[in-house]
């Protein structure tokens, strides 16, 4: 391979960051691009640099190593190691599909095997198989078909083909992954870092922004009310007017939310659509 391998280190303790360093540039066609301390610095640099690989801790300030890949997941994602003190990750780990795990501290030799597994999988040919990997799952989770995707992939400047998500798949403090259907959701709230969904009978908390949440559902059935709050048009059974320009919008069983003024066209966009 006659491209220099990139590469990111993200960890929390600087000596660790110049260990790894130091051992990686004693392979030749790999080069540390850059560093990072933290998990939102992470997730910057590589939306930035964009490396073919990120080596990343998983115990890290803010968000820790295996949430940095959950949401890297769907914007770029490069091939992940993570570099640990500590094994019982692992099974975690790779449910995420990283290349490897490794504990720290990293010798020489074993970072040798991992690079020998990076040097594979960006191989011309297995990249071909791990595109078609990707845009299978991305069909199957999108509904958009992959003949679609790559027409997409062609186009640099073309935005992706979307189809809505119907549901939501939504992993309890039980590790049990819930299957919640988009329809049933009636609003969505922030709180911290994390976002409130809730249903008519359950509540679920995950960690994701209110901007992807957004994205991934349908403008004509979630309406932005506040800008940390969304509601389902469909739930809406009464809407007060109240003074400066502010609403609120009843979703019966005691549940009332506030339309903030700087929303007001929100009331607009509900009407109309519960008209048509």
């Amino acid at each position: 391979m006659n491209k220099k391998i990139t590469a990111v280190i993200v960890d929390d303790e600087p000596l660790a960051i110049e260990g790894l360093k130091l051992r990686l540039e004693n392979i030749d066609d790999v080069i540390v691009v850059g560093e990072a301390g933290d998990g939102d610095q992470a997730i910057k640099l590589c939306h930035e640099l964009q490396p073919d690989v990120l080596f990343i801790d998983l115990q890290l300030p803010g968000l820790n190593g295996l949430e940095v890949v959950q949401l890297l997941q769907s914007d770029i994602m490069p091939l992940v190691v993570f570099v640990s003190a500590y094994s019982e990750y692992a099974l975690d780990a790779f449910e995420l599909n990283v290349i490897d795990y490794i504990l720290k501290p990293a010798n020489l030799g074993r970072l040798q095997k991992t690079l020998d597994r990076i040097r594979q999988r960006l191989s011309p040919k297995q990249r071909d198989i791990e595109k078609f990997r990707l845009l299978k799952a991305l069909g199957q989770t999108s509904g958009v078909a992959i003949s679609e995707l790559e027409d997409w992939l062609q186009s640099a400047n073309s935005e992706l083909p979307s189809q809505y998500r119907q549901e939501l798949v939504i992993k309890n403090t039980e590790n049990e992954k819930i299957f919640v259907r988009v329809q049933d959701i009636r609003w969505i709230d922030a709180a911290g870092d994390y976002m409130c969904i809730h249903t008519k009978t359950d509540n679920f908390i995950v960690r994701i922004t209110m901007k992807k949440l957004e994205a991934d559902l349908d403008a004509e059935l979630f309406q932005r009310i506040h800008k940390s709050t969304l509601v389902n048009i469909h739930c809406v059974k009464r809407i007060q007017t109240l003074r400066n320009n502010e609403s609120l919008l009843d979703l019966g069983g005691d549940i009332k939310l506030k339309v903030s003024r700087n929303y007001c066209e929100a009331v607009k966009n509900i009407i109309a659509a519960r008209k048509s």
